[in-house]
């Protein structure tokens, strides 16, 4: 969104510019001209670049000059200047459109750069400034504006209005990028679920998995004092790999998926390298929380396990000093709390009922304006065609017999805090049964829902699933969304006393399966939510 309104701002400026330009005016004796000429560049640096620091720091400066020649022109120069035309032509442009569409972007939109930055400005402002009045002290300029003209208005009133221009300049720009500091040191790492992408992914800056349409939850929550991150893991992958690959982004080290399980699964050992882009620069030594939607769960929950404990597979198949660090184990110190969310931890009847032949699909009524849609999502647990094996995929893992046996492979630890958040958007049918309720579901879910609604059976390995696996978000069965089974549980409530080792269930939201992303159709306000829970996480 913010290189969509750069992109507006950009155009305007240049339009403006050019008209200028074809005017020969002296436009850049005026300081409106030069900070509208600098936030041109700065909006245009974004589009291409991205929220880069350096980037920011230019967007930071513009946007605070920018609101400065708005205030001084409607409370300084309108009054002194009875003959300027604010609302119209380009005076509209850049006196009013492109300050009020920049500070916008800037600080609901983009990250903010540290407070301290607010020189930047100031010593612009302050050149200048200075410039001018030496201009004007050698009669080679006249104004632009009259708090310039010296040998006009004398030395002190000058030095008075400029002390004024900058004290202004300071508030504004105080203003503009004013941040909270951070509120705890506790980092925050996001992680993705199936057909998902993150901060690595060109496609987040323009529809950000964690918000959607509704704003960047990692920007608010960083822009707020939590400092937090999203990673982009492999979007069908299985949780081994997806693990492996959390590892290097947080560590900034190549993707090494082991030699064992490579060999094994039938694919490369090596993947992508993050040297030198690690996801935040100081991981190793930090306390960090783990937040998982849907097979985020899986992956963060399988990656604790293995930052802990290392693999006894790879350390005994890897015999040529290659071995991750990973695999070896004992850098979980830092781990403080792990969160799920609408996780199939448990595993999902949305795949396992496809492949029972006991249940009849074709019994179940599904509206025509659903069955397209949702083949979208039927689509998406496909294998890839890679060479790789079957098991070695998210489809694979989210099966409930597989996610069992996954479950009996990570330890829920003492030391670490645990939660779970499960989602529900069936409702209850009048003489019994459920059914999804079109209105918080999206489409692409309804076909999946009606089905996992219907559904009772056993599973390939003999699981019974009776009723209470009916309920569910879309995608997961809500009864799959808490703990794992057999594992130690409470109910979370505000006033808890909470203590490591335990799974704490929160009660059940209402939302579909993208409820906790923001929705897409359905859009769901998420920014509070993460709010209060990055607020609690911080206490522990």
């Amino acid at each position: 969104m913010a290189r969509v309104v750069n992109l507006i701002i950009f155009i305007a400026e240049l339009v403006s510019l050019i008209i200028s330009l074809n005017k020969k005016e002296k436009a850049y004796i005026y300081y409106t001209q030069i900070s509208n000429s600098i936030c041109m560049v700065s909006s245009l640096l974004l589009v291409i670049f991205g929220m880069k620091l350096p980037v920011e720091l230019v967007r930071y400066t513009a946007t605070s000059m920018l609101a400065l020649t708005m205030l001084v022109t409607v409370f300084v120069l309108l009054p002194m200047l009875k003959t300027v035309k604010l609302f119209t032509g380009r005076n509209l442009v850049l006196h009013i459109f492109c300050p009020v569409l920049s500070i916008f972007s800037y600080v609901f939109l983009e990250k903010h750069v540290k407070t301290y930055f607010i020189v930047l400005p100031l010593i612009i402002t302050f050149i200048y400034g200075l410039i001018m009045i030496i201009l004007n002290a050698k009669e080679k300029v006249k104004g632009p504006y009259p708090f310039f003209e010296v040998n006009k208005i004398g030395k002190k009133a000058t030095a008075i209005w400029i002390a004024v221009m900058l004290s202004i300049t300071a508030v504004v720009s105080g203003i503009t990028g004013f941040h909270p500091g951070k509120k705890t040191d506790i980092k925050f790492i996001f992680v993705h679920g199936l057909s998902g992408y993150g901060s690595y992914d060109a496609q987040y800056e323009f529809i950000p998995y964690w918000g959607m349409t509704t704003g960047d939850v990692m920007l608010y929550l960083n822009n707020i004092g939590y400092e937090s991150y999203a990673a982009s893991v492999d979007p069908t992958g299985s949780a081994w790999d997806r693990a492996c690959e959390l590892y290097a982004q947080l560590y900034g080290t190549r993707v090494d998926y082991g030699e064992e399980h490579s060999k094994r699964c039938n694919h490369e050992r090596y993947g992508e390298d993050y040297t030198g882009r690690a996801l935040l620069k100081d991981f190793e030594g930090s306390r960090f929380v783990l937040i998982g939607h849907s097979f985020g769960g899986a992956t963060i929950r399988l990656f604790s396990e293995i930052l802990v404990n290392g693999s006894k597979d790879e350390r005994a198949y890897t015999e040529d000093g290659s071995l991750s660090e990973f695999f070896m184990g004992g850098n979980g110190d830092g781990l403080v709390a792990l969160v799920t969310l609408a996780a199939p931890t448990n595993g999902t009847t949305a795949y396992d009922l496809y492949e029972d032949p006991a249940f009849d699909q074709s019994a179940i009524d599904i509206p025509e304006k659903y069955l397209k849609n949702g083949d979208t999502v039927s689509k998406n647990i496909k294998n890839k065609n890679d060479g790789r094996t079957d098991s070695d995929h998210a489809g694979f893992d989210m099966h409930i017999d597989n996610a069992l046996l996954l479950n009996g492979t990570i330890t829920t630890f003492d030391n670490v805090y645990y939660f779970a958040v499960p989602y529900v958007s069936t409702k209850e049918k009048e003489g019994g049964g459920y059914y999804p309720d079109p209105k918080i579901t999206e489409s692409i879910f309804m076909k999946g829902a009606i089905n996992m609604a219907n559904y009772t059976g056993y599973t390939k390995g003999g699981f019974k699933l009776d009723e209470s696996w009916q309920p569910n978000d879309g995608l997961v069965n809500t009864i799959s969304a808490g703990a794992p089974f057999g594992e130690e549980t409470l109910p979370y409530t505000e006033d808890a006393k909470l203590k490591p080792g335990v799974w704490y269930v929160f009660p059940t939201v209402t939302g579909d399966h993208m409820a906790p992303q923001g929705g897409l159709t359905k859009r769901v306000s998420v920014k509070p939510f993460y709010r209060n829970l990055c607020k609690m996480l911080s206490a522990l």
